[in-house]
């Protein structure tokens, strides 16, 4: 039986070693052994879909205002430096509405930019790795499976909308509004090859730094189970999120740290797309792909430790 990916948007290059890597440990390898499967891994974010599911979450639990804003907990978390005060003055005037109602007051908009704002100069100051942790932080007081329909209801929203930018403004003559990305894709490519490879024996796994229980109803869509699934997550008191995260934190060294305690061996596959995949793409033992997003640091590595090199898939927006 050959083994072959549809073709799509693969670099012909990537393709053939794909396959090649496949027939290698798969099940028409004469030392495959089904007692110790390889190990397959993918990060999530903009490497197995285009765009990022965690920021499409947060920006509807903003939205829709589906926060714990009650909790101390929850307030505490954004530091008083990012307006907090205004943001939470502004939700307080909206409150006790309907979200329906709540959106056509400029209390609301106010909200919604100063909160944004809030995260985006967050993210800007303090890093990708410190916001990845903050947006499960955010998640206090909800019960795991809360999370779950949250995640759902808000990929089926991003999977619906164009894939662009839109403005957040407080009022309609705001000279300073917010840029936010939306719309989100499945890869065809990567939901191909996760199902080649897990027809041809290989055990997938997806190590994400966002939160597990938002990653885990979207990896379902490419058949890998929700226990496969390793990303971020907050201890559970009485049923419900603290924003005490569970060590290891999936995110740059933490990801190999995952990999180790969860999986327990080197995986012969890795795919990835920043440098917060790094280390984990760095202990992979055989085939590495980075799915190039224009990051030149990474597109450095790549050429140095020998990684397959695929541009971003083609999606349609």
């Amino acid at each position: 039986m050959d083994i072959k990916l549809p073709p799509r948007s693969w670099l012909l290059e990537v393709k053939t070693t794909l396959e090649t890597l496949i027939q290698r440990y798969g099940k028409m390898s004469g030392s495959y052994n089904p007692a110790n499967r390889p190990v397959a891994i993918f990060d999530w974010d903009d490497t197995a879909i285009f765009n990022d599911v965690g920021m499409g979450v947060f920006y509807f639990q903003i939205d829709e205002l589906q926060f714990n804003f009650e909790l101390e907990e929850f307030w505490n978390l954004i530091p008083p430096c990012y307006n907090r005060e205004a943001c939470r003055a502004n939700y307080e005037k909206i409150r006790n509405l309907p979200v329906n109602e709540a959106k056509k007051l400029p209390a609301y908009r106010r909200y919604r930019k100063f909160f944004t704002k809030a995260i985006h100069d967050l993210w800007q100051s303090e890093g990708t790795a410190h916001l990845a942790l903050l947006q499960v932080q955010l998640m206090v007081g909800f019960s795991p499976e809360e999370i779950v329909l949250i995640a759902k209801k808000a990929i089926d929203l991003e999977m619906s909308m164009p894939c662009g930018f839109v403005s957040i403004q407080e009022s309609d003559t705001d000279p300073n509004p917010i840029t936010v990305a939306h719309g989100i894709r499945i890869y065809q490519e990567i939901r191909d090859l996760i199902n080649l490879m897990q027809v041809h024996g290989f055990d997938i796994w997806i190590v994400t730094g966002a939160c597990k229980y938002i990653v885990q109803p979207f990896a379902e869509m490419y058949g890998v189970p929700s226990n496969r699934v390793i990303g971020i997550e907050m201890a559970v008191q009485q049923g419900k999120f603290t924003e005490q995260p569970i060590e290891p934190v999936p995110y740059e060294d933490g990801k190999t740290d995952a990999i180790k305690k969860y999986i327990g061996k080197k995986p012969v596959f890795v795919a990835g797309n920043s440098q917060g995949d790094l280390a984990m793409m760095r202990y992979c033992e055989d085939t590495t792909l980075l799915v190039d997003c224009g990051d030149s640091y990474l597109q450095q590595k790549a050429v140095e430790l020998g990684w397959l090199v695929q541009p971003q898939f083609e999606v349609a927006t």
